[in-house]
């Protein structure tokens, strides 16, 4: 029997402000939400009054904000802008930590394949830098599942061994390369600190159309097995109705 609370992964939306997608995600019945760092919610946006406020529309909501969502349009295993990439990275770290959140879930590359690649050490490297700024700033970075097999995320996380480093499951993005979410669950058991239905990749929802049933129910034994209490966070499909999805989500989910 699966014990997660929900969640819903909340995009900015040009015609919504953040208050009203709060309020919408509450009335629909999540949880908890993720954010984007980005747009009115980047670092460089959010002032320290729309910090304060920000956590008081969260306070009367009663949603619990499950983490800050850093999209990443490159991987950080090339030196070529990196330093601002560190430090962008470092300041969602500190807007997190300031919003009373202690994850941010970020997509950082794979992990290149060939041990003479100097990509992969400055993968390494960059990777301790910002499990060094994440713990600096009193949060953990998640890294979002998708390129590396579940076995093989666990051997790095475990070669570096900082307890600032995390992960968060992404089963779609698992699918699309060709890894599979139950098997990447278990190998990665003592690290995840979350877990989506969808992944922010976007798409149709794993729920319904992402494979056979028996996958979903397969990945959702998967989080049983490995005692995983966090929550299940659904990202939806933004080309339809939001609220049906949410609801329709947690309707399934009272099966399990």
């Amino acid at each position: 029997m699966i014990r997660s609370p929900l969640g819903l992964h909340v995009e900015n939306r040009l015609n919504l402000s953040v208050r009203d997608r709060i309020e919408q995600a509450a009335l629909w019945g999540a949880q908890g939400i993720v954010l984007s760092a980005v747009g009115d919610l980047s670092p460089d946006q959010l002032s320290e009054t729309g910090r304060r406020e920000l956590k008081q529309v969260l306070r009367s909501a009663r949603l619990t904000l499950i983490a800050m969502h850093l999209p990443t349009r490159r991987p950080f295993d090339t030196l070529e802008g990196l330093e601002a990439r560190l430090q962008r990275a470092d300041r969602a770290f500190t807007l997190t930590y300031a919003l009373g959140c202690s994850h941010v879930i970020a997509n950082v590359g794979g992990l290149p394949s060939d041990e003479r690649d100097e990509g992969r050490t400055h993968f390494a490297t960059a990777l301790a830098e910002l499990a060094g700024r994440a713990d600096h700033r009193g949060v953990r970075l998640a890294i979002a599942t998708g390129p590396d097999s579940g076995e093989t995320l666990r051997g790095q996380l475990e070669q570096w061994g900082h307890p600032s480093l995390a992960v968060s499951l992404d089963p779609g993005a698992l699918q699309r390369f060709g890894h599979d979410p139950a098997a990447t669950t278990v190998a990665l058991g003592p690290w995840v600190a979350h877990a989506f239905a969808l992944g922010p990749a976007g798409g149709t929802s794993i729920v319904s159309a992402r494979g056979p049933r028996s996958n979903w129910e397969e990945y959702l034994g998967a989080l049983e097995e490995i005692d995983y209490r966090g929550y299940l966070t659904l990202q939806v499909d933004p080309t339809r109705d939001e609220g049906t999805q949410f609801r329709a989500f947690a309707e399934m989910m009272k099966r399990f």
